[in-house]
């Protein structure tokens, strides 16, 4: 009895199959995803086509291995969009959730020249005012309304969707994209109390509302992959991710911190948080989340900066990761650097700059800048959590960690557990998102009752 769990990430599709008896992963294949595609400086596109052609291969692959599959299901990067004709096929490229099409000035020509003032409004700030939510560069709904002012939606374009839902629907030989109202909320524009799209605003701010496809809340199948194998309606990665790393998910607090960071906190209503987005989850509830677009890539940032210090003086020797981990406070002397690791913005304010301050002539040294990076990612993602309304962090047991820089970085955990007052658990699986990918499926497939009996397959490294 398997299930099949697919993450088509930005950089790299996983397949996993999922023994829902045992618990066991029984196979996980991992592919680059080699769809780049190359653009203006703003732009971040990916080929579906490639894409899809690889998560194909992935999913054929374990089919073909093991004849007892029970579902499939699929996940992948949120935000970002593409358009598909009426036959289901893909036009033009995915405009995935980096590109930054939304944060140019409305009068921009799609060449990327300025045709006005650089001081008119972005789509990004025109859409959250009229909205009244707030919504951001990268957002499928940004990108969609930049290229329907500039006439770059492609013709015979039927519906928007994203990349998961594109591969779920091929997968499931259907041709028309449903919309789980995980990756509905992520395009922006959504009602979080109708779970559907705002529609009729929509139409008024100049976007064809039947572009929009069908959100369906209860998770559906799309088809078959094969006969007896259905494919389910798509879901974000954090929330797939979320469910696939944190066992209780009433009583915890999930960090990811990879090349970006997120804190994910199961809440009970779609009741705003200040500065975090309030998603759906699959099968009901809610999760708030705080993202920074800053994680482990402030580390690296550090990492770089020391390497290219050796080489001005003549060196070139790599700094090494461990090296940096194996620094700790306790055998620091005088006071911390405050380091702000905002180093890209955020998605509120993407010009924001991170900063250094508190030096002074006993602490500006590698070892300081290295322990300051540490605490500013966990400050980042913490001020988020300090949000949450406080009966509610008052539930809060337990701590899960997940993602490349807390796997690999101890210290970095040893930060979180020491200001939340929580050791920190960590999945024994690497592939949170497609694990949690195929929990979904086998909740939808009725191989498990309800998420809670799913979640009881996840295990954390001793």
């Amino acid at each position: 009895m398997k299930l099949i769990g697919l993450d088509i990430g930005t950089s790299t599709i996983c397949g996993l199959l999922l023994d829902a008896a045992s618990a066991e992963i029984v196979s996980v294949v991992n592919r680059p995803n080699a769809g780049g595609l190359r653009g203006q400086p703003w732009e971040s596109l990916q080929d579906p086509a490639a894409i899809l052609e690889t998560a194909r291969q992935v999913v054929d692959g374990l089919l073909r291995s093991h004849p007892d599959v029970r579902g499939i299901g699929v996940a992948g990067q949120m935000h970002g969009v593409l358009y598909v004709d009426r036959a289901g096929r893909a036009l033009g490229p995915l405009y995935t959730w980096q590109d930054g099409r939304g944060d140019l000035p409305e009068s921009a020509s799609p060449g990327g020249r300025e045709g006005g003032p650089q001081s008119a409004p972005s789509t990004a700030a025109r859409l959250t005012a009229a909205l009244g939510a707030r919504v951001s560069t990268g957002m499928g709904l940004v990108t969609h309304a930049w290229n329907a002012a500039h006439g770059q939606v492609p013709p015979g374009a039927a519906a928007i969707c994203t990349i998961m839902d594109f591969v779920a629907m091929t997968l499931a030989g259907a041709r028309s994209p449903v919309m789980d109202a995980t990756n509905a909320a992520s395009l922006g524009g959504f009602d979080p109390g109708a779970l559907d799209f705002r529609r009729d605003e929509i139409a008024r701010l100049g976007m064809d509302a039947a572009l929009l496809p069908r959100v369906a809340p209860d998770y559906p199948a799309l088809g078959e992959a094969r006969a007896g194998v259905p494919v389910f309606a798509a879901a974000g990665d954090n929330q797939a991710s979320f469910l696939g790393s944190v066992r209780d998910t009433r009583g915890t607090v999930s960090v990811n911190v990879g090349t970006s960071s997120q804190v994910s906190v199961r809440v009970d209503s779609p009741a705003p948080v200040p500065g975090m987005d309030v998603r759906p989850l699959p099968f009901g509830g809610w999760l708030a989340v705080g993202a920074g677009l800053c994680g482990g890539s402030a580390y690296e940032l550090v990492r770089s900066f020391f390497e290219r210090t050796l080489r001005l003086f003549g060196a070139s020797q790599p700094v090494q990761l461990e090296t940096m981990n194996a620094v700790t406070a306790a055998a620091l002397e005088g006071t911390p650097l405050e380091v702000d690791t905002r180093f890209s913005g955020t998605r509120e304010d993407p010009a924001l700059r991170g900063a250094v301050t508190g030096i002074g002539l006993g602490n500006f040294t590698p070892e300081h800048l290295v322990v300051g990076v540490r605490e500013g990612i966990a400050t980042e993602l913490l001020d988020f959590y300090g949000r949450l309304p406080p009966a509610r962090r008052a539930e809060i047991t337990g701590l899960v960690g997940s993602g490349n820089a807390i796997r690999r970085n101890g210290a970095l955990r040893q930060v979180f557990e020491r200001r939340l007052g929580l050791r920190m658990k960590v999945p024994a699986h690497r592939e949170e998102t497609s694990f949690g990918a195929a929990l979904l499926a086998g909740v939808a497939s009725g191989t498990f009752p309800d998420l809670a009996a799913a979640g009881a397959l996840v295990r954390y490294e001793s």
